[in-house]
């Protein structure tokens, strides 16, 4: 079902809605000598995962939706769910593209503005891997799925210097404009790190909003820099996948 679709079946009320965002890394086969092998998710299991959130009447929704949501009270389907990636693999469009398509699922995938086009080097102790060049970047695009910043470097911000983790968050929002020809609005901390500052020079920078990685659900309450997002890896049964989603929903404070 596209959103389009999904748009037919809204309720309004934005204090009520309860916003789930997962987060993955590599849809694939777990190669040999990773150092992270949590990192991947077999595309069986993704399959399986984004069947699950479609019979449990899930809709997937982008960011520039639920930041709609937010501002003015638009309205989002019953069950809305965002699906992200950080890092930005080709693996991304070879493999998890055509699953999400298959189930009418988009996703948004926070790039590293500084490596489009080339590997992990941030992290020279993994097995270094394809990103996403300019050109998927431009075609995933056109297809629907949404794109923010991971940074230009995926340095940790907490242990930069102030005025370099604000040339690393603003270098990154006009590097990947100037890719995708529209404002970058959304970031992911590198590592989920961050703290007090690091919001400050967010919002500074520009960012309307930013995710981190906690087992928690997003509510009308949560500040939009700090939106959380439940990690799904290699290990996550189909039991604990739907248990999270569940229990989540109804876990006070969330």
């Amino acid at each position: 079902m596209s959103l389009l679709d999904a748009n037919r079946h809204l309720r309004p009320g934005r204090a009520r809605v309860k916003l789930p965002i997962l987060v993955y890394h590599k849809i694939d086969r777990i190669p040999p000598g990773s150092r992270y092998p949590r990192n991947y998710v077999t595309p069986e299991q993704f399959d399986a995962q984004l069947a699950f959130l479609q019979r449990a009447g899930y809709r997937s929704v982008s960011f520039a939706d639920y930041l709609a949501h937010r501002d003015g009270g638009a309205r989002l389907p019953r069950r809305p769910i965002i699906i992200t990636f950080d890092d930005g693999y080709r693996s991304n469009r070879t493999i998890a593209q055509p699953i999400l398509e298959k189930h009418g699922c988009t996703a948004t995938i926070f790039l590293v503005a500084g490596y489009v086009g080339k590997t992990n080097a941030w992290d020279p102790d993994e097995l270094q891997e394809p990103l996403l060049d300019a050109g998927e970047v431009r075609a995933m695009q056109a297809a629907g799925i949404e794109f923010g910043s991971h940074t230009c470097t995926h340095a940790p911000l907490t242990r930069l210097a102030p005025a370099d983790a604000l040339a690393e968050l603003q270098s990154s929002r006009e590097q990947l404009g100037a890719l995708l020809g529209r404002p970058i609005t959304v970031l992911g901390y590198p590592y989920g790190d961050y703290n007090r500052e690091t919001l400050r020079l967010a919002r500074d920078a520009g960012y309307q909003a930013a995710v981190v990685v906690r087992r928690r659900m997003n509510t009308h309450a949560t500040d939009l820099l700090e939106l959380r997002r439940i990690p799904v890896t290699c290990l996550t049964s189909p039991g604990r996948f739907a248990w999270d989603l569940f229990r989540l929903r109804w876990f006070h404070g969330s």
